[in-house]
């Protein structure tokens, strides 16, 4: 009975422990997040970022990024931080879609002629790019309406 109670609290813990907010990662780098001004030191607080930060005050704020690119053009090439979330399309309920046609392009063709079914996906979105020059400061900052 013990050891019941004792893996989903422990498997909670590891949880709770993994989510990182501004207030740890502030904790964990102190002497960083002293040596932004009292404006950037706000903007971090509250998990914002702003023009003019350091690559270091965007990771207090945000935490790494999900993707990092690289963006050039005949300014030079600046380095672009990607905070991505993943968006669900198809039916909620069934998970499937039924079209009156054979689809024959796709690996998930179904064997019953005339019916196709591509189930339930996923697309990667960016919520949020920040954008650094080469003196890796936030020069553009740009979200999804």
């Amino acid at each position: 009975m013990t050891i019941r109670l004792l893996i989903p609290v422990l498997s909670l813990l590891v949880l709770l422990a993994a989510c990182a907010t501004p207030e740890t990662r502030i904790k964990d780098n102190p002497n960083v997040y002293a040596n932004l001004s009292a404006e950037q030191q706000a903007l971090v607080k509250k998990g914002e970022v702003g023009i003019g930060m350091p690559q270091a005050a965007v990771d207090l704020a945000l935490g790494k990024p999900d993707r990092v690119t690289e963006h050039t053009d005949a300014d030079g090439t600046r380095e672009v931080w990607h905070y991505t979330q993943l968006e669900y399309w198809g039916p909620p309920i069934t998970g499937q879609y039924w079209y009156p046609y054979p689809y024959i392009y796709d690996p998930a063709f179904v064997i019953y002629p005339g019916f196709y079914s591509p189930g339930l996906g996923q697309v990667e979105r960016d919520r949020l790019r920040v954008v650094f020059d080469k003196d890796r400061k936030v020069v553009a900052i740009e979200r999804e309406k």
